[in-house]
Formats: structure tokens, sequence, C-alpha cells
């Protein structure tokens, strides 16, 4: 197997139209992006209707010799209690993707933890998705978790095909609590999000004062690197990618010059467990929701 054939591509970023992500990637450029990930193999694209007009760019820039497996996100549900119009809701997002994308079928559809699964009736949603799997619109029903107990929680009561979790170097909670390997062994498929850190990762000398605290183990982690002959960014995706449970590490960029560097630092050649020192329990520093970089 091709080392890049664990990389999934997130498309957040081709968003012309969002406050958040304005201009990130012009069309030409999300174009180029696209061309060199067929090129290496890459198989898998990561999308949500949520991201401004990503998923309308996506579909411009998609061409007929692309060969991606597409992954979305369902919308978010801000409810105490599911009822059938959520679920309707949810189909036709469904249908506004496959119709953007100009697709039959999506090869998942993910619904994370905070939308709506947790709600009082939030089985109606994940019936739906299994009704949309049983249409054929979907190969796979995936849920997103952020935490060991949503993921017990969920797992409890519902049957995925696919769950997608944060996963690296500080953060590798549900590596050392088994969750992995358990899922493994039900015959999930993992995808991991979050890789980087935020950047965290990929400049861990130079660092917001919010992650002082833990300077010593981000500078024994650069010293690390520095030993294995590694580059920060090879280092991220080789924690990743070498853990065989991973079977998609995902990566968004914001040009196609990072996207040749994520390509060309992909390696499998440190086993995983030698990051293991370098784990983090404090979720203030690996939880960016719990991050205040602006005080």
């Amino acid at each position: 197997m091709l080392n890049t054939e664990k990389l999934g591509l997130g498309t957040v970023e081709f968003a012309a139209k969002s406050g958040k992500h304005a201009l990130q990637v012009s069309r030409e450029e999300a174009r180029r992006i696209l061309d060199i990930a067929q090129q290496a193999k890459i198989p898998l694209l990561d999308t949500a209707p949520n991201a401004g007009d990503s998923q309308e760019v996506l579909g411009e820039c998609l061409k007929p010799e692309h060969h991606f497996k597409v992954v979305a996100k369902a919308p978010a549900f801000s409810t105490d209690f599911v009822v059938a119009h959520h679920a309707d809701q949810l189909e036709k997002s469904l249908h506004q993707t496959l119709e953007l994308l100009e697709k039959k079928q999506l090869y998942a559809l993910m619904i994370g933890s905070e939308q709506g699964l947790f709600a009082t009736q939030g089985e109606k949603l994940f019936k739906r998705m299994k009704s949309f799997q049983s249409e054929g619109l979907i190969e796979k029903v995936g849920i997103s978790v952020s935490t060991a107990a949503q993921l017990d929680r969920l797992l409890k009561h519902f049957s995925p095909d696919i769950v997608q979790i944060p996963l690296n170097v500080l953060d590798q909670r549900l590596v050392h609590s088994g969750h992995l390997a358990q899922m493994k062994t039900r015959g999930i498929e993992i995808h991991a999000r979050d890789i980087f850190l935020q950047g965290v990762l990929l400049d861990p000398t130079h660092l917001h004062p919010w992650f002082w605290p833990i300077r010593k183990r981000l500078t024994d982690y650069h010293d690390f690197l520095i030993q294995e002959g590694l580059t920060p960014l090879e280092g991220a995706l080789n924690f990743v990618t070498s853990l065989t449970e991973v079977d998609f590490a995902l990566v968004g960029v914001q040009s196609a010059q990072q996207l040749e560097e994520v390509v060309g630092a992909v390696s499998f050649g440190i086993p995983a467990s030698q990051f293991s020192a370098f784990a983090c329990s404090e979720l203030k520093f690996i939880d960016p929701h719990q991050w205040n970089l602006y005080e």
C-alpha cells in the first residue's frame, strides 16, 4: 500500500463564502490540489454542508477522471428532542450534497455526537441514515466523537461503520485507553482528525503562551524529531499513519504546495509507540474548544 493511501483530504478550506474561511483557496488552486491528490492516490475527500460554499466549489472543481471516496458531514441540529422534521432536514442536506457534487452515492455520511444523537429520540437520525444506506445513497454510516465517554455512549446504542476521532502526538487518549483496538475488533473503520493539533505540532518551538506549561514536553518532542531525522510535519503524519488501527488521517491544506509537502512527508518508518512519551492528558492543551488564545 502506498503511504498516501491512508490520507484523506479535508475540503473546508475550499470555501469562498464564509466568515471563517473567506477566500482561503481559489478555484484554480482547488483544482490543482485535487489533481495532486489524484496523482498521489489520496483516496478520500471530507466535506461539510455548513462550511460556507465549499461543497459548491468542490463540485465545480471535481473532474470526471477524479476517483475519490467522498465523506460528508451531517448538518448540526441544536435540539434536545429529535422529531421527524430533523430527519427530513438530514435527508435534504444529503440530496443537496449529492447534487452539488454530481454524485449518485457518497462513501459515507458522518454525524457528530453534538448533532442530535444524544438528544431524546436521537435514534431517529441514525435510523434515517441507515435508510440512506439501504437505498444506496451512501455506502457507510459514520459518527464523529471527541471523547472516550462520548464514544462509549454512542457505541452502546449504535453500530456505525466509521468513527471519526481526534488523534495526534499530544492527544493519544483513545490509543492509551484501548478504544482504537476495541473499535477494530468490532470492524469499525477509523478516521483521525486534528492530526496537527491546529498547527501546534508543526512548530513546537514557537508556542503561544497558552502552551508554555507544557513547553518541556514539546521541547523534548522537538529534540526527538531531530534525533530521528524528522521534520515536524513528518513526525505528526508518521505518528498517526503508523497506527495500524487508523484507516484514514485527515489533512487540510490551503495550497497545492502544502499538499505536495504533505505527500512528500508521509512515512511509516517509526512505530507509534515511540511517540507515547509525548502524550498529554490535560484537556486544556489538547482540546481546541478549551483554548483561550486571546487572554
